[in-house]
């Protein structure tokens, strides 16, 4: 009873898994820039400098130069059009939208003299590390190779 337990599990589990393939792995390690406009136009140094909400990411210190609290909202807009030419065959896709890039909120008030505290920064914030929403199409037909080349 036992075996036939588990050899149902295998079977299932093997029709419902799925293979990746090397330009999966490529595709989704991929890390898309993002942050607040000013931290994109700088190319990503004001994250070591600090003084912006995404410093919070990759240098958290970076929000201590905050001296009063800032409420930051960036919006995104991404143009996705792709042309492909397979074979000899041409085909193009796009997909245009709306995202929200780096925003949230940082709460900083500055130190008394009668403390040993200078100052006091929090911040909670979100961010977009990768973007999926693209779509790409490519169509052609084949005479050159089949399928089972794959295997060999």
């Amino acid at each position: 009873m036992m075996k036939r337990i588990l050899l149902s599990g295998t079977i299932f589990l093997v029709l419902k898994t799925f293979a990746q393939e090397p330009a999966d792995a490529l595709r989704y390690s991929w890390l898309t820039p993002s942050g607040t406009a000013r931290s994109m136009a700088t190319g990503g140094a004001l994250t070591s400098l600090g003084g912006d909400i995404t410093s919070t990411f990759v240098n958290p210190a970076g929000i201590a130069l905050f001296k009063t609290g800032e409420l930051v909202f960036s919006p995104l807009y991404n143009l996705n059009n792709n042309k492909a030419n397979y074979l000899g065959t041409s085909d193009k896709d796009k997909k245009n939208n709306f995202n929200i890039g780096a925003s949230g909120v940082i709460f900083a008030s500055p130190g008394s003299t009668k403390s040993n505290w200078r100052n006091f920064s929090y911040s909670i914030a979100v961010n977009r590390t990768a973007n999926f929403n693209n779509s790409y199409a490519f169509k052609g037909l084949n005479n050159i190779s089949s399928y089972s080349e794959k295997y060999l």
